[in-house]
């Protein structure tokens, strides 16, 4: 292969990767699998094993997303995203997957602009009683939740109305005065097993009545270092980072310059890059 053809095939990757980032963000997770299978048709890496692996486990299909995660192993070993989840995953297909009378067919991913967090509207907090909670191995990084009052407390649960935890007491009652006020939020899960679920909870709406109320002072938060400056979820490692882990590695297979400037394509373009691509080969 030509060294333009082979910068050609690099530049295709690249504009699969991302389209198949923005699949997952938009919870195509169908359409998701098809892209990540045709990167690996241009050759096997662990990040495209990983990112397969999510898309499997979003859709249910525990089996397919185990093969995934141990593709990426016979790729790397050390790979800490494929054997954490496939721990996770190990742990859910030995309780036959969702227990009795629990339904997981609503998952929701948040808008990820949620996470950048801002002083006195957003919070990290982790559940109380959770308690070994199947359902909560089940969840995923950037999964909406709901905030439910119950008197002076609130639960916390996923979006088919299954109970994850309780929030904090002090907390709890502070927010069901809130939320009983008028005010509005909305929560994602940052990280969870089957134990402990640590979830970012936003202020999304003040109520007039509210005005003058911050929802979480830094005397809330659960983090001793206070609020966490800026987050963003990277779909690559499966989970949430600061501000300070948020640092791209470089990926020197797919090391091009960055001074040209690359369209915005849709799938049937990249489609037709790929049947370009086969045609020149045979």
């Amino acid at each position: 292969m030509t060294l333009a053809k082979q910068d050609e095939k690099q530049r295709l990757r690249r504009r699969l990767q991302d389209y198949a980032i923005e699949l997952a963000s938009s919870n195509r997770w169908e359409e998701a699998v098809d892209i990540n299978r045709q990167i690996l048709e241009l050759g096997e890496d662990p990040s495209t094993f990983n990112r397969l692996g999510k898309a499997y486990f979003e859709m249910g299909t525990y089996q397919e997303a185990q093969d995934a995660y141990q593709q990426t192993l016979r790729l790397n070993p050390t790979n800490t995203i494929a054997r954490r989840n496939l721990a996770r995953l190990e742990a859910v297909i030995s309780r036959e997957a969702t227990p009795d009378g629990v339904q997981r067919t609503d998952r929701q991913q948040v808008d990820l602009n949620m996470f950048i967090t801002e002083a006195g509207k957003t919070i990290i907090t982790t559940l109380t009683d959770v308690a070994y909670n199947p359902v909560a191995g089940l969840l995923s990084p950037g999964e909406r939740l709901e905030l439910v009052v119950v008197g002076h407390l609130v639960r916390v649960e996923d979006t088919n109305g299954n109970l994850i935890g309780m929030l904090d007491p002090k907390l709890s009652q502070r927010l069901a005065d809130l939320i009983t006020g008028g005010n509005r939020y909305t929560a994602a899960v940052v990280q969870s097993d089957m134990r402990h679920v640590r979830m970012l909870i936003r202020e999304t709406y003040q109520d007039p009545s509210q005005h003058g109320r911050t929802s979480f002072p830094g005397r809330l938060s659960d983090d001793s270092g206070g609020y966490l400056p800026s987050m963003r979820y990277d779909y690559d490692a499966d989970e949430l980072l600061d501000e300070e882990e948020a640092v791209d590695e470089p990926e020197i297979e797919e090391d091009f310059s960055d001074s040209e400037e690359e369209e915005e394509i849709g799938l049937d373009q990249i489609e037709k890059d790929i049947n370009d691509d086969e045609s020149v080969d045979e």
